[in-house]
């Protein structure tokens, strides 16, 4: 038998990195109740169920709560696909997630925003100042320019984004890039089920009926009566339970840690600062949470593995990232729903 790990690779091959960091998720073929549901429910509208749903798969009330919540924003209503696209792009690349970034790039081109994704794309806003102001937004919040009927799907998509691009830095691999794409090589989905997927009308609200039970309370006034109210509300109350995690006082620095601080920072210099109030045993869970909601690719297998050393499970990661994304993602709502 020839010996060939040596030889050199073809023009163009490359190995495909590990896909997941931190947790092991449930394979489709494995699937029972809430998790089957959802997976299907992701491959009858894509043909495909990616590694941004399937992380959250161990904790089957976070997966969930986060796909009805991208669904009833993004992928279903009334407002066009494109004009979502560029927020999903504007919020990906303000929280430097790669991974994000390049999938809705692709999704804004085969909505048919090809010149607005290149324009996102080279760093700049789309010419028309309707939609550079979208854009602006998207990055920075402030009064939303767009009408109140529109406002659950942006603000929806917004805020769903916000949450999965924590998720994403802290749980895929930070080389993965979605459709196997290289640097520099853009994917190309022409002809694949998904690119025909992406103009296929969806009826709002069917992901709902994955919620048990569906909230009713709480909604917030910029949701109006939409499927997304219920849905982010959902996210919302599975992402803030951290019983069993977090004691009070650590709950109460992550709270302020990341009032303090908003916005994702480029490193965790300034977390030792935060974590000194707290008794020793506390600091391994407050550090997952408070990386979560402020610096998500800064979390470390040592960071993981120190926590897990009371016997916790890929389910208790999960939630405690989610707290801390959760916390993140309500101090922004303050500032895009204005």
């Amino acid at each position: 038998m020839p010996d060939d790990r040596h030889s050199p690779r073809p023009k163009g091959a490359f190995r495909m990195p590990p896909l997941f960091q931190h947790v092991t998720p449930v394979r489709p073929e494995d699937a029972t109740g809430q998790v089957a549901a959802v997976y299907d429910q992701v491959n009858t509208e894509f043909s495909t169920i990616g590694p941004a749903v399937m992380m959250l798969s161990p904790a089957p009330e976070l997966l969930v709560s986060g796909w009805a919540l991208l669904r009833e924003s993004l992928v279903a209503g009334t407002v066009p696909r494109w004009r979502k696209e560029i927020v999903t792009v504007s919020v990906s690349q303000t929280n430097r997630c790669a991974y994000d970034t390049a999938g809705h790039l692709v999704f804004l081109r085969l909505a048919g925003g090809g010149h607005l994704a290149d324009a996102l794309e080279r760093g700049t806003t789309p010419a028309e100042p309707e939609l550079a102001a979208l854009a602006r937004w998207a990055r920075s919040g402030g009064t939303p320019p767009f009408p109140a009927p529109e406002a659950p799907e942006y603000i929806g998509t917004a805020l769903a984004l916000h949450f999965i691009n924590r998720m994403v830095l802290a749980l895929l691999n930070g080389d993965l890039l979605p459709g196997s794409m290289q640097e520099g090589e853009p994917a190309t989905f022409d002809g694949a089920p998904i690119a025909r997927a992406i103009r296929r009308q969806r009826t709002p609200g069917d992901s709902l009926r994955l919620l048990d039970p569906l909230p009713r309370e709480g909604i917030p006034a910029w949701a109006g009566d939409s499927p997304v109210g219920p849905a982010y509300v959902a996210l919302r109350t599975a992402a803030s339970r951290s019983q069993g995690l977090l004691s009070e006082p650590a709950s109460k620095v992550v709270r302020d840690t990341i009032t303090q601080h908003r916005g994702l920072l480029d490193d965790r210099a300034w977390l030792a600062e935060s974590l000194a109030p707290l008794d020793p045993d506390d600091r391994p869970a407050a550090t997952l949470a408070i990386l979560a909601g402020l610096a998500p690719s800064q979390i470390t297998n040592e960071d993981v593995t120190r926590w897990r050393a009371n016997g916790y499970t890929d389910h208790g990661l999960l939630h405690l990232l989610g707290y801390g994304a959760i916390t993140a993602v309500a101090h922004l709502e303050t500032t895009i729903a204005r």
